[in-house]
C-alpha cells in the first residue's frame, strides 16, 4: 500500500518559491492500477517523484508498505527503491552504449544480486518483453518501441512490488503504444505489482482501476475503485 498524507512539495525560496504539490492525501492499494492525470504543469510527474522517493517532500509523509520513506536517509532510500520499485520513463533513459543485457542488469547490480542469479533474471525479463534476440545489441541500435520494451524489462527484472511509469507511451506511435500498454497491464496481473501510470491520455487512464486528477498541484477528484489484490 502507498499512502500520502498532507504532502506538499515546494521548489525555490522567497519570491522564487513555487508550490508544485499542496495538501495531497491519497491511498493506493497493493496490486491496483492507478493513473495520475492532468495537463502539463499540473504536478503529475512531481507527484510520482515524491510518491516513489525520487524526490523529497517538503512536508507530509509518504508511506510504502508501512515504511515512511520520507524519513529514510539517501543510502537506505536507494536500497529500498532497488528492492521494491521499478521505473519506466517517456524518454526511456536506457544507456545507449550498453547492451540490452547490461541495461537490464543495472537494478540487480544495485540490489547486490549474485552473478548467476542475475543472468537468469535478465534472460527471463528480456524474454518477457520479446527482446531475447537483442540481448547483445547496444541500446542505441534499437527502435523507439524496442527501447521502451527494454526499459520495461529493466523495470520488472527484480520483480518489484510497485511499477511507476511516467508517460510510458508518449514517444511511441499508437500501435507500439498499445503493445507497451498491454505489457504493463500484463505484469500487473502476473506479478501482482501495483502499477502507477502518469498520463494525459484519457483512454489509458480509463483502463486503470483508479484515476487521480490533478490541477495546479492539487487533487481535484479521484475516480474509480481502489482496486488491489483480490
Amino acid at each position: 500500500m502507498i499512502e500520502l498524507a498532507h504532502v506538499s512539495k515546494i521548489y525555490g525560496k522567497k519570491q522564487n518559491k513555487f508550490t508544485a504539490l499542496e495538501g495531497i492525501n491519497v491511498v493506493i492499494e497493493s496490486g491496483a492500477t492507478v493513473a495520475i492525470v492532468g495537463k502539463s504543469g499540473s504536478g503529475k510527474s512531481t507527484l510520482m517523484h515524491v510518491m516513489s522517493g525520487l524526490d523529497r517532500v517538503t512536508s507530509g509523509t509518504v508511506t510504502i508498505d508501512g515504511h515512511d520513506i520520507s524519513m529514510l536517509k539517501k543510502k537506505a532510500l536507494d536500497s529500498f527503491r532497488a528492492q521494491k520499485i521499478g521505473f519506466i520513463f517517456q524518454a526511456f533513459f536506457v544507456q545507449a552504449n550498453e547492451t540490452s543485457v547490461q541495461n537490464v542488469s543495472l537494478p540487480l547490480e544495485i540490489a547486490g544480486v549474485s552473478g548467476r542469479k542475475r543472468k537468469d533474471l535478465v534472460n527471463t525479463a528480456l524474454e518477457q518483453v520479446d527482446l531475447t534476440d537483442k540481448a547483445n545489441s547496444k541500446a542505441r541500435n534499437l527502435s523507439g518501441g524496442q527501447k521502451q520494451r527494454l526499459a520495461i524489462a529493466r523495470a520488472i527484472v527484480n520483480k518489484p512490488s510497485i511499477i511507476f511509469a511516467d508517460e510510458p507511451t508518449g514517444n511511441l506511435d499508437s500501435a507500439t503504444g498499445d503493445k507497451v500498454e498491454k505489457l504493463l497491464f500484463s505484469f500487473n496481473k502476473k506479478l501482482g505489482s501495483t502499477l502507477v501510470v502518469v498520463t494525459h491520455d484519457e483512454d489509458l487512464a480509463k483502463k486503470c482501476d483508479q484515476q487521480i486528477y490533478l490541477k495546479d498541484g492539487k487533487i481535484v477528484k479521484i475516480v474509480g475503485k481502489k482496486g488491489g489484490r483480490k
